[in-house]
């Protein structure tokens, strides 16, 4: 019997399959490709899409990772909706709580910064804690998103002073395809959503690159912003001493890192800060291995199939 991991990211969906221990099939494609945001539909579409890439499969654990399940009874009805649909033991978390395991730690916090931001972490009692996920509206801070709004908004605070020669004036004028930097605001709004606005992220770096004043204060304060997530996580009880970073934006750009780790190091010595090199959806097949196995990740209870029990020992037994 197969094991199948899946990270639905905001902007892509990688899906892992895996039967003992060798990987069969991984496969990423869009989440717009095939995620509606009504939890029916997607928990057909996502069962759909793992038949698709491995037909044939007999189902034994599925653990998803998901974005915008950003809290305990968000993950708890979409691991149920998947778990009607399956013969397999189903587990749904938070997609940043893949980059811990992924990293091969058993706890600690993790941080995503890709199209958005978000940091999630457990209690001792393995109570779900999350900071961030506020949407590019009302924060992203440190994610795509979040940084080309703000770099808009330091250019729009460099004009109104006068300063009209910084280089991300000019590459913020070539992303978004105007010259005339009043229209900046209609255009991010015409983009039509996170993740086109989130593209133009680029701009944002290439502009630091080339000596931008603007661009690389941007960049040093979303990497603080990033770790001020982690701050509010660790005051809240946090445990574990472990940060994962991951996400396309933090793990491409390395002023993003260095900023987001020197202000780690600074404020919180005793946690270290790791990058994570490989996919966090190996981190949802590590769970899944874990569940088979009898373990219960998180101390949380996957969706089991009929004919399954909760064992003594916590894990999930025929």
């Amino acid at each position: 019997m197969a094991i199948v991991g899946v990270d639905i990211g905001a902007t892509k969906t990688h899906v892992a399959v895996s039967r003992g221990g060798a990987e069969l099939v991984e496969r990423v494609v869009p989440t717009s490709q095939w995620r509606m945001r009504r939890a029916d539909e997607d928990a057909s579409a996502l069962i759909a899409l793992i038949q698709q890439i491995a037909p044939g499969e007999d189902l034994a654990v599925l653990v998803v990772g998901a974005h915008g399940c950003d809290n305990a009874a968000g993950c708890l009805d979409f691991q149920y909706r998947l778990g009607v649909l399956t013969n397999g033991a189903v587990l749904v978390v938070n997609d940043a709580e893949l980059l811990v395991p992924a990293a091969g730690f058993g706890h600690g916090i993790g941080v995503v910064a890709g199209t958005g931001s978000i940091a999630v972490a457990r209690l001792e009692d393995r109570t779900m804690l999350v900071a961030g996920g506020w949407g590019w509206l009302l924060g992203d801070e440190g994610g795509a998103v979040g940084l080309v709004r703000e770099a808009v908004r330091a250019v729009r605070s460099a004009l109104d002073s006068g300063e009209t020669t910084d280089p991300l004036i000019e590459c913020m004028r070539h992303a978004l395809g105007t010259d005339d930097p009043i229209q900046f605001g209609h255009k991010l709004l015409e983009a039509g959503g996170a993740d086109a606005i989130g593209a133009h992220v680029c701009a944002v770096f290439a502009a630091a690159e080339a000596g931008s004043r603007l661009a690389c204060a941007v960049v040093r304060d979303g990497g603080n912003a990033l770790a001020k997530l982690v701050r509010q996580l660790v005051g809240r009880g946090a445990v574990g001493g472990q940060i994962v970073a991951g996400g396309g934006v933090i793990t491409r750009q390395h002023a993003l890192m260095a900023s987001f780790g020197a202000e780690v190091a600074a404020s919180m010595p005793d946690w270290n800060v790791t990058l994570l090199t490989r996919a966090p959806v190996h981190g949802a097949l590590t769970l899944a291995r874990q569940i088979g196995s009898g373990e219960m990740p998180f101390g949380l209870s996957p969706a089991l199939p009929r004919g399954w029990t909760v064992s003594p020992l916590g894990g999930p037994s025929r």
